[in-house]
């Protein structure tokens, strides 16, 4: 049943907005070709401003060749991430924007930048991400395998713990809690070793189930805990800064290739504008989301570095077998390219 309603939705999308396919050029009659970019956040969210300023950018430098048609909260998708990811690997929609937590589902090599505690912050991430690794410029090539070819990188808040029992400050605090985690093995493995109870789910599930008991809180930046309403339900928040994450524009694989080289430019070029404009945007967002939240009666805990360490610890097994994925010439380059852009 779920396959034949997935056919009948990608049907009807077809009709409604056309599949984008062809040499990149505009339609007979000057038509321009039409790319739906979906975003699972709200329209307030930075993702939908950096879309805005990528929307800009291909157009203008296409020449109007391209008409980007933006749609938050993954509309086309019923709101549904999965469904998207289907749906942009089936052509039915040309781009989306997703975290790197999600798109590590379907390529577990780039899991390693949610390593925990390997960046400082978010610049140090930024100087990662923009500079020429070759290690990370071969796993972004294998997503390709997936039907998707990925278009630009940017660095996202760093992620924090929010839950309804109490702060978080030591690792103990965490004993047998319930946290909301993406679906993604990587994440359950981060969680079981800490001590707590993974609790996997889709964002658009985490409010229900920390108001129904299902999770106690979550693991999220500032800003999507905000944009969820996950401080609602939620009032103890600890900033740890434990894992860097970043935000991913990507695009169908086959619509990709089927524009001219020159457009092909155009889209990774546009790619910059998204970048730039989401690192603004998620910086003044954060100052928006902390002070709402502590108006919302929020208790916040910054912990400092020195406590991090006892995290790190009990984190020792699953780092050993993170390494364990990896070819050691492969581990020792990304090690040495993330070391080189902490300077």
């Amino acid at each position: 049943m779920k396959k034949i309603f997935m056919l009948c939705v990608c049907l009807a999308l077809f009709a409604a907005y056309g599949f984008a396919g062809g040499s990149g050029e505009a339609k007979a009659g000057g038509e321009a070709k039409k790319i739906s970019l979906n975003q699972t956040s709200s329209a307030q969210h930075p993702w939908q401003k950096a879309c805005e300023a990528w929307k800009q950018a291909v157009e203008e430098k296409s020449g109007g060749r391209y008409s980007v048609q933006i749609y938050p909260n993954a509309t086309l998708a019923q709101g549904n991430y999965q469904v998207m990811m289907e749906m942009v690997q089936a052509g039915t929609i040309q781009a989306a924007v997703e975290s790197l937590t999600v798109l590590a589902a379907y390529n577990k090599d780039v899991s390693i930048l949610n390593k925990p505690f390997l960046f400082n912050d978010v610049p140090h991430t930024a100087r990662f991400l923009s500079s020429d690794v070759p290690v990370w410029k071969k796993w972004m090539t294998q997503f390709e395998k997936s039907n998707l070819v990925i278009v630009t990188g940017a660095p996202r808040p760093m992620r924090q713990l929010n839950n309804n029992v109490r702060l978080i400050k030591t690792p103990a605090d965490m004993n047998g809690m319930k946290f909301r985690v993406p679906m993604n093995q990587f994440y359950v493995s981060i969680f079981e070793a800490l001590g707590a109870k993974p609790v996997p789910l889709p964002s658009s599930e985490i409010y229900s189930a920390i108001q129904l008991g299902t999770a106690n809180g979550e693991d999220n930046s500032v800003q999507t805990q905000y944009d969820f309403k996950t401080h609602e339900v939620a009032k103890f928040f600890t900033v740890i800064n434990y894992i860097a994450d970043a935000s991913f524009l990507f695009m169908n694989k086959d619509f990709f290739y089927s524009a001219t080289p020159e457009d092909q430019k155009v889209f990774l070029a546009a790619g910059k504008n998204f970048a730039e404009t989401n690192v603004k945007e998620d910086t003044a967002y954060y100052n928006v989301a902390m002070d709402a939240m502590k108006k919302a009666g929020v208790q916040f805990y910054e912990m400092p570095n020195a406590d991090k360490k006892a995290f790190q610890d009990k984190l020792a097994g699953f780092y050993k077998n993170l390494e364990a994925g990896y070819s050691p010439e492969d581990w020792k380059a990304f090690h040495d390219a993330v070391a080189a852009a902490a300077k």
